[in-house]
């Protein structure tokens, strides 16, 4: 009884604060900018002067200035990031002028040094003395007095320049007309005394109280002597009302998803299926905690993988109470079974979630912006699944058999005529699976050929990610007739583009890159010829960043396939490792059929998609290899027939939780794709095509190609008994 109050007051207690905090958390999450509309830009930074390099100093600089200009624009949080040497990231949401905003970014940086002469007051300093272009670039530098104080060390071009403002100032009777104040972008950021005149091209600069203080100083006059010129080279403006539609949309999918996955757990897995319905509401909850103690952004793909999250959670928890359901059903006790399921399962829920965290990872390193959120959300789940499920499930459990009350079979979905023989309890024992596979590997080679020659043909239906142009996507709110809508398009003159018109989206695509003002207009004269309250998406990708990315998207590939076979090949063995690789490339080339011969559009959330399929194909496939190499430890085998047997018992033994945890995720992704938004319509779907390809091959391909391999292998040479002694 205890152990049940137990288990009563955790539950409780748990259910408690997530009501009483999970306001406060969802109140606090920041939402992106295709969540609540607002604009992002990535700028390449280059000197403006002839010679000139960007250094990290004048590029962390630029980076600061920019934040202080949105700030002064009253923009609320705006994200202003450095990426490598030359790159600076902008995400400002909520802007009610983008123009203007826009604009104001992208002027270099201004550094002033302004005196009070001839001013009307000494605090005015509206006399501008010396500018950034006067200072030699990089001269700026601290160092230390003699009573170790930090003073800047500067240097102008031309000598005669600093001696005549210096001289001039110093020879003031007020000393407050002696000060030479620094200026940039029209805000004071020092203002000292002009203590002698100035003769050797050279001068210090005290008063600074931390060295980091002094440093930063140093580093913006660098800035002005050396201002860089700003060039976008990818956009994104999402409308507020697309992205609270976006939000309302995915967030629907997300509850959705949620709700079919509870039901199933409760319906298919009885009481285990309880303890993990409660296990992923808590899962939600440290998710949101975690998102607010990395004051991350939540953005639509991050949604995606919050979802997706849901049902590699509950992967978790199908492998651990599937396999206490073997245990039930070999006649242990459910105390025996609860111990042994977790015993067993552990290792390959590890295995398993390792080659998603591998996966993941690799997202995280090529991707930029809402990708590398994805990989982030991703992570986080991967991570916290795996604490609640050895912590909190099985804690769980382990109350509610210990209270002594749930101990029926029944209870864990196992019927009483299912408790036999190991050799017998299998639904699915005398199906032939490596037999089978000779017919789905005909399937494969021939959807592999018409692959072939539909990439050689037609090939890829390349989004603007990957061959750069311009995007515009239209939600309206009245039906807009294509033919009109045609002659407008002509009419604005934007160069060839393709054109799809649906009832509430209308999708543009232009193989240049629109100017600012030509997407100012063209929303302009769209709102007031079809439809005012249209909101739109409109995507700006270079031909750099697209090569870039095409580039980062095929390296992202290799390097999770590579790391995946060596983590197998480490935890299995070669074989293993091998059929495993040849498994990831026939799902992922799969996939990318499927989108060729469907014309389909192929974009950056499709790589996200092929990489996230690869850690969930690998994930099933390991849980066939888990349970392949358990049985050989046990096994004795002779003959041919025994090892094809062995691999018929394993994919039998493991059948259901493949199907199931396939079945799981597949809920979110449907879900994603009926109820989402249309921007993450293409990642649901190459998802639904990825997840149905990982179980196929993991059954029907991975495992008899383990097989092909291990008959190759030379049989170990029977060791000779001793002979008996007479």
């Amino acid at each position: 009884m205890k152990r049940l109050l137990a288990f009563v007051f955790v539950v409780v207690v748990a259910f408690g604060l997530i009501a009483w905090t999970s306001p406060g958390l969802l109140q606090s999450t920041k939402l992106g900018l295709d969540l609540k509309g607002g604009f992002e830009i990535l700028y390449e930074a280059q000197p403006l002067t002839e010679g000139g390099t960007v250094t990290k100093e004048s590029l962390k600089q630029t980076a600061i200035s920019l934040e202080k200009r949105a700030n002064k624009q009253g923009v609320a949080e705006p994200e202003v990031t450095t990426e490598g040497k030359n790159r600076i990231r902008v995400k400002i949401a909520g802007v009610t002028d983008e123009k203007q905003v826009r604009e104001m970014l992208q002027k270099p940086a201004v550094l002033e040094f302004r005196s009070a002469d001839g001013c009307k007051s000494t605090t005015d300093y509206c006399k501008v003395e010396l500018v950034g272009s006067d200072f030699v670039e990089g001269a700026a530098k601290v160092e230390y007095n003699e009573l170790n104080e930090p003073l800047i060390l500067i240097k102008v071009k031309d000598k005669s320049k600093l001696a005549e403002v210096s001289t001039r100032l110093y020879n003031k009777s007020n000393p407050e007309e002696r000060r030479l104040a620094i200026f940039l972008d029209g805000d004071m950021l020092s203002d000292p005394y002009v203590q002698q005149p100035l003769t050797e091209g050279s001068a210090t600069i005290t008063g600074q109280r931390t060295p980091a203080e002094a440093q930063n100083l140093a580093d913006i006059i660098n800035l002005g002597a050396l201002p860089l010129k700003l060039t976008e080279k990818y956009t994104q403006s999402v409308g507020a009302t697309l992205g609270q539609k976006s939000l309302e949309e995915t967030a629907i999918a997300g509850g959705v998803a949620s709700v079919a996955i509870l039901l199933f757990m409760l319906l298919f897995y009885r009481l285990p299926g309880v303890v993990a319905s409660v296990c992923l509401i808590v899962f939600v909850w440290v998710l949101l905690i975690a998102f607010w103690l990395m004051h991350a952004t939540l953005t639509l793909p991050g949604i995606a993988a919050f979802v997706l999250g849901i049902g590699i959670a509950v992967d978790t928890n199908i492998i651990t109470a599937e396999r206490i359901k073997d245990e039930i059903r070999n006649g242990k006790s459910v105390a025996s079974a609860l111990r042994a399921g977790n015993k067993n399962s552990f290792r390959t829920v590890i295995d398993a979630h390792i080659t998603n965290i591998i996966a993941a990872a690799v997202l995280y390193f090529i991707g930029q912006g809402s990708v590398k959120g994805f990989a982030v959300v991703q992570l986080a789940s991967i991570i916290i699944n795996i604490l609640t499920n050895l912590f909190l499930t099985r804690y769980l459990l382990h109350l509610l058999v210990k209270s002594g009350r749930f101990n029926k079979p029944s209870y864990y979905g196992v019927k009483g005529d299912e408790i036999r023989a190991l050799s017998v309890r299998y639904k699915f024992k005398n199906y032939d699976f490596v037999k089978a596979s000779k017919g789905f590997f005909i399937f494969s080679i021939v959807l592999t050929v018409l692959g072939i020659a539909s990439l050689s043909i037609f090939g890829l239906n390349y989004g603007i990610d990957f061959r750069s142009g311009s995007s515009v996507d239209i939600s309206i709110t009245k039906a807009v007739d294509k033919t009109q809508l045609e002659d407008f398009l002509a009419s604005e003159d934007l160069g060839k583009h393709t054109l799809t018109v649906g009832s509430e989206r209308i999708s543009l695509r232009f193989e240049k890159s629109l100017t600012e003002a030509q997407q100012l207009k063209l929303e302009d004269d769209f709102k007031a010829k079809f439809d005012n309250n249209a909101s739109f998406e409109i995507n700006i990708v270079d031909v750099d960043i697209a090569l870039e990315q095409e580039k980062n998207a095929l390296y992202g590939i290799l390097v999770a396939c590579v790391g995946i076979v060596i983590y197998v090949a480490i935890r299995f063995e070669w074989r293993f490792a091998v059929a495993a690789v040849l498994a990831l490339a026939h799902d992922a080339f799969i996939v990318i059929t499927l989108f060729s011969l469907f014309r389909l559009e192929v974009n950056l959330p499709f790589i996200v998609a092929i990489l996230t399929i690869i850690g969930y194909s690998i994930n099933d496939t390991v849980v066939i290899f888990d349970r392949i190499r358990e049985n050989l430890r046990f096994a004795k085998i002779k003959t041919d027939d025994d090892l094809k047997a062995l691999v018929n018992n394993s994919v039998s033994q493991t059948l259901t939780r493949s199907i199931n945890t396939v079945m799981t995720v597949a809920f979110a992704a449907i879900c994603l794709f009926v109820f989402g938004s249309e921007s993450i319509k293409m990642f649901s779907l190459a998802m639904i095509f990825g997840l149905v390809c990982g179980a196929y091959s993991s059954i029907f391909i991975a495992s008899p190609i383990w097989l092909a391999f291990r008959r190759r292998a030379k049989p170990k040479k029977p060791v000779k008994a001793p002979s008996a002694a007479h």
